[in-house]
């Protein structure tokens, strides 16, 4: 689907209205290069364009109003006129931007919350984030699936941040898992799983059995187990066998009943308590771990790197204390999720140990009334032994079922997974059909720009398909990566159309100021020949003289006119 249109309006009017074409279509700042205005970061706007249709496409928004550098610390004079004019963000996509009368779809959304927000598609209102971001992926691709997202999706064809603009193919965050680019991977190249993310979730599963199992080995493994197991189970029987042979009168019969009925009451109390001290010690030890895993920088040693680097980078869209709080805010849930049995956990052993004492009390009154001359001692030490021998057995039999439980629910992860991967396997062949496809289109365009061919390549592992650009020159210079992406996604609009694969037609690149002048010119002709959009954020002072914009320039701004036209 092509961009028609994006509106910038309140609930009166339409403050800017901005028509795309097919081809290029440059938003131009006319700020001179190295001014004092530019420097200071009091830009026009010309990159938040491509902000706001991000965020009709479900992105998150602060990043509109928000410092690019010290991302907390909000512009609050655009922040007040989002909110306070309930500015309404509008965007048009169609099949066919040549035809007036192509199928159309509207999304919007404003900045407001609760029951003063505007979310909608085609005119029906989604108030609920994620339920946007599926319907958005439902009527954009006619997928139904959970992974991968539509977020991850449209990544690369919105590319307005560094680390985009930086890699061709991983395009997510940091902390994203290779199973979820597996499931990316496969969809851009026009394949769809619907169990792809059960193996997400059976790969987290695993995770979490094995990381018990080295808990486990930590003590004793599954075979020692077993044996001492055996050892204190024939203690239990002899000790057992000695207190039978006590020889003790009959009017001692229904206190002896009494006594055993106890007894068997502890070993059941005294084995449920030990599964459950097992199972509490496995939480804190897991939340331990996870606690290790904080990221805790002084953010204040590397403020100042970020200051020069913004002198040096105008540009820089995430800081590091957005990447350190994603990780430890993705720890804390962790957290929370595996303490959130701990309180039921801790008041249950708290009852078994109350009872267990009454129990105990009790033992020793029938203990006592049973006693007789010359076998009072003995009889006292059986039964002490009896109920350690008791409690050990307990405390072995939950980790023997923990053992058992933990290598079932491994072999039926592991049977699924080679369920699911065999599924992946057996479309090998049409992957590498695919991307040989792609590699028709990709070397070609990128020998159209830099005079070099590049190639696609997948590479399985035990987590599934990774896709890798080779580059047969070393490292390339910052321009030259940039020209790289942008044959990559240019490659890529031009293999969906050939294949039929539902895509968006239009791309959104941001900071090409560090290209030059030849190879702006190469990547304008070869953006206005293909079946696409480009949509750039450029400086005037950057745009080749010899390059005639003419409607190619879709929105010019400057200090007196600013994108919002604040007040």
């Amino acid at each position: 689907m092509f961009l028609k249109e994006l509106y910038i309006r309140n609930e009166n009017s339409i403050i800017r209205e901005i028509t795309f074409k097919k081809g290029v279509n440059f938003i131009v700042d006319e700020t001179p290069e190295g001014s004092s205005i530019q420097a200071t970061g009091n830009n026009v706007g010309k990159t938040t364009v491509l902000r706001l249709i991000d965020y009709c496409l479900g992105g998150k928004g602060k990043n509109i109003y928000q410092d690019p550098e010290f991302n907390r610390q909000s512009n609050t004079k655009i922040e007040s006129f989002l909110k306070k004019n309930n500015i309404i963000i509008a965007i048009v996509l169609t099949d066919d931007i040549d035809d007036d009368n192509a199928s159309e779809i509207v999304i919007e959304r404003n900045f407001l919350s609760r029951k003063k927000k505007v979310q909608s598609i085609n005119g029906s209102a989604i108030v609920n984030n994620k339920e946007f971001e599926k319907e958005l992926k439902k009527v954009i691709y006619n997928s139904f699936i959970d992974k991968p997202t539509f977020r991850q999706i449209i990544s690369k064809n919105i590319r307005d941040e560094e680390s985009r603009m930086k890699n061709i193919v991983k395009v997510l965050n940091p902390y994203t898992k290779n199973e979820e680019y597996e499931a990316l991977y496969l969809f851009w190249l026009g394949l769809e799983f619907d169990n792809l993310d059960r193996k997400y979730l059976l790969l987290e599963e695993k995770k979490a059995e094995e990381r018990l199992q080295r808990r486990l080995l930590a003590e004793s493994n599954s075979s020692l187990i077993e044996q001492r197991l055996n050892f204190v189970t024939k203690k239990i029987d002899e000790l057992g066998k000695q207190k039978s042979e006590f020889n003790l009168n009959e009017n001692y019969g229904q206190d002896l009943e009494n006594l055993n009925e106890v007894k068997l009451t502890l070993s059941k109390f005294s084995t449920e308590l030990s599964r459950l001290e097992v199972r509490k010690e496995l939480i804190i030890e897991s939340k331990e771990d996870l606690e290790k895993e904080y990221s805790e920088i002084d953010i204040k040693q590397i403020q100042a790197l970020y200051t020069k680097a913004q002198s040096l980078i105008p540009n820089i869209q995430v800081t590091f204390e957005e990447t350190v709080s994603f990780h430890n805010n993705l720890i804390q849930e962790k957290i929370d999720y595996i303490t959130k049995e701990l309180p039921q956990i801790e008041e249950k052993i708290l009852s078994l140990k109350v009872n267990i004492n009454s129990l105990l009390i009790e033992e020793k009154r029938l203990t006592e009334v049973l006693q007789k001359s010359g076998v009072q001692e003995d009889l006292e030490v059986i039964i002490i032994e009896l109920n350690k021998q008791y409690e050990h057995k307990g405390k072995l039999e939950e980790k023997k079922r923990l053992w058992d439980i933990s290598n079932a629910k491994l072999e039926q992860i592991e049977e699924d997974l080679v369920v699911i991967n065999r599924g992946i396997e057996e479309k090998d062949k049409l992957i590498q059909e695919r991307i040989t496809k792609f590699n028709d289109f990709f070397s070609e365009m990128s020998f159209k720009l830099y005079g070099e061919y590049y190639l696609l390549s997948s590479q399985k592992n035990d987590k599934g398909y990774e896709l890798l650009v080779t580059n047969t020159e070393g490292n390339p210079s910052t321009g030259k990566k940039k020209g790289q992406i942008a044959a990559f996604d240019f490659a890529y609009l031009e293999f969906a159309d050939k294949l039929g694969i539902k895509h968006l037609n239009f791309i959104m690149h941001d900071q090409l100021e560090s290209m030059h002048d030849n190879q702006i010119n190469t990547l304008v002709d070869v953006a206005n020949e293909i079946n696409g959009q480009y949509i750039v954020p450029i400086l005037r002072d950057k745009i080749p003289s010899n390059l005639s914009l003419g409607d190619m320039e879709r929105l010019s701004l400057s200090q007196e006119e600013k994108l919002f036209k604040l007040a």
